[in-house]
């Protein structure tokens, strides 16, 4: 399993109207990357910052969305700038114990 962590800057906050409905579709995308295990999506509009956390089964996975298609995605943006993304190994076992979320078990309609 590899998380990718990303965080970038964003003038445009949660009560943007256009920036929301372009997020529901961008979620309704991402959630068929391939490997993708789930993703949280973060904000502090206080602040100006957003990102998301995300799960993939294989760091392939996690590097051909967080290398090349996140960024040229996101880039896109109207505000958007400082795109960051990180990529760190997961303690499966350490995280069992304390209920970390490593497997999707449900569907959202």
């Amino acid at each position: 399993m590899k998380l990718l962590q990303v965080n970038y800057r964003r003038e445009r906050g949660q009560d943007d109207a256009g920036q929301v409905e372009h997020l529901l579709g961008a979620a309704d995308r991402i959630s068929g990357v391939p490997g993708l295990q789930w993703k949280i999506w973060i904000y502090d509009d206080s602040q100006g910052a957003a990102g998301g956390i995300y799960l993939f089964d294989s760091e392939e996975h996690a590097r051909a969305w967080g290398d090349e298609a996140m960024p040229a995605s996101l880039g896109k943006l109207p505000g958007v700038s400082g795109i960051e993304a990180r990529y760190f190994d997961v303690d499966e076992r350490l995280s069992a114990i304390t209920r970390g979320p490593l497997f999707a078990t449900q569907e959202v309609e």
